[in-house]
């Protein structure tokens, strides 16, 4: 089940939701979306390092009926930070680390069972890579 807050749609709102610094899992675009403003879209993404899938419309209307223009954006559950970015900073707070870096977890309820039990055991932070692995979302 999709949660609708989460869920950025029309091409300009995508586009301004990226550049403000709101952190975006993933864009659905229609296949065949062309015009300024999906190039715009396009290179916008590629800049904030933001994955796009380029989907059949009909792949869209299953999470809204809205006015879409034939884009979606799925809104980070949860806040990214790099990793060369938080150690310091907890070192910085007097705090000795635990880090678990995770590599090739795909399915969303093994990551659900990982972090519950990193947050029993006093983990500070979780290292997930940008590609290839599991989109932290609410059914973790």
């Amino acid at each position: 089940m999709i949660d609708k807050s989460q869920v950025v749609f029309g091409i300009r709102a995508v586009i301004e939701a990226i550049e403000s610094g709101k952190q975006v899992d993933k864009v659905l675009m229609k296949k065949d979306l062309g015009g300024e403003l999906a190039r715009e879209l396009l290179s916008v993404t590629r800049e904030y390092n933001v994955p796009v899938q380029r989907v059949p419309v009909e792949r869209i209307n299953k999470v809204t009926r809205k006015n879409h223009q034939g884009v979606i954006a799925f809104m980070a559950a949860v806040d990214y930070y790099h990793v060369d970015d938080i150690v310091p900073a907890l070192y910085d707070e007097g705090i000795n680390p635990l880090v678990v870096v995770l590599d090739g977890v795909t399915d969303v309820r093994n990551f659900g069972a990982i972090a519950r039990t990193c947050e029993c055991a006093g983990v500070n932070c979780i290292v997930i890579p940008e590609r290839n692995s599991v989109s932290v979302n609410a059914d973790a």
